[in-house]
């Protein structure tokens, strides 16, 4: 059985794989130099609290499980739903707002979920919600 400790690294590695492959996904749709500059910044970040998340999960012996590839897919869709007749700037923030707006919920959620987990899980995953927090205003910026 997973101990809260586990299960908050783990959620804060689904929550960054979430972010990256979504930037991943939408930076190549953009002409707008400073929105890409702005993905790219971000997209570092996601990647940097990843690896921290996934040392952690290491150093306890467990196996990081990241998105599955039916979540990927999901993902996936809806972003070549949504942006199929609009790839315009405005639209592309919008999403990216949304989907950070979500990723700090899901901070929130982790913490009241897993109070058990270590310091340093906790201390990882209000650093991930301020940084979400801090995308949604960057990306309204945008709008």
């Amino acid at each position: 059985m997973q101990s809260d400790n586990e299960k908050m690294l783990q959620e804060i590695v689904q929550n960054t794989e979430m972010g990256k492959n979504t930037l991943d996904e939408l930076i190549g749709l953009t002409h707008d130099q400073r929105l890409k500059d702005e993905m790219m910044r971000q997209k570092r970040e996601y990647r940097r609290i990843n690896q921290a998340a996934h040392t952690a999960l290491d150093a306890i012996g467990a196996q990081a499980h990241g998105q599955s590839a039916a979540a990927r897919m999901s993902v996936s869709m809806g972003i070549r739903t949504r942006t199929m007749l609009d790839k315009s700037t405005r639209n592309l923030a919008t999403m990216l707002a949304e989907g950070s707006g979500q990723g700090v919920l899901d901070c929130k959620r982790a913490e009241k979920d897993y109070p058990a987990a270590s310091p340093g899980a906790q201390k990882l995953c209000r650093e991930l919600g301020t940084m979400q927090a801090q995308a949604e205003a960057a990306w309204r910026e945008f709008i």
